[in-house]
């Protein structure tokens, strides 16, 4: 089935909240950094929690986006359960110390992180709880000196697609499409095959 798996039978659920105080305390100094300019005040975010297929089975993850964000993402990630796309784990960048290079060598799925874009002085749009990654080893950021991360060499071959892939044209890039995601794949400049942003 190339990039998917065999959808669940069981029904998708999720749960969108206002971000608890035990999650506060996990971010705050380390996704979250409420003295800098930009950064969005607590109750413009969401704690989202959602079932997602893994490349063994099914697991709950979860994410912090915008909260005006927050009920597409839902619709997005129910979706993916329902086409059987596996993910391989769903967990805060927190638990990597917010490093986005530690989340993505462990193949984290993850979404907000107030950061700036690598190499620039801009804010990410992880920044504003807006993007999200999926799968950063099966869909690396092919740059054009360079891999990012280092195990998704194994991946820059888009044509040989397995699970957990996202390519054009496919299931998940329509999915993405009919929802209203840009994809980092379609940029010229460099593929950022992970990176979803909500439009």
């Amino acid at each position: 089935m190339g990039a998917l798996r065999t959808p669940p039978t069981a029904p998708f659920s999720s749960e969108i909240r206002a971000i608890p105080a035990a999650i506060r305390a996990r971010m705050e100094g380390v996704s979250w950094h409420g003295d800098q300019p930009g950064c969005p005040r607590w109750d413009a975010l969401a704690h989202v929690l959602v079932d997602h297929v893994t490349f063994d089975g099914t697991a709950r993850g979860e994410l912090v986006v915008a909260v005006e964000v927050a009920p597409r993402a839902v619709e997005l990630f129910r979706r993916l359960w329902q086409l059987g796309f596996p993910i391989r784990q769903l967990r805060l960048v927190d638990d990597y110390a917010a490093s986005d290079e530690a989340s993505m060598a462990a193949d984290n799925s993850s979404a907000f992180n107030f950061r700036l874009i690598a190499g620039t002085q801009l804010l990410s749009q992880h920044a504003l709880g807006r993007a999200i990654d999926l799968n950063p080893v099966e869909n690396p950021w092919r740059r054009p000196d360079r891999i990012v991360p280092e195990a998704g060499v194994a991946f820059a071959d888009r044509r040989d697609i397995r699970a957990g892939m996202i390519v054009r044209p496919g299931p998940i890039v329509a999915a993405l499409d009919e929802n209203g995601w840009e994809w980092g794949g379609d940029w010229q400049h460099a593929w950022d095959d992970h990176h979803i942003v909500c439009g």
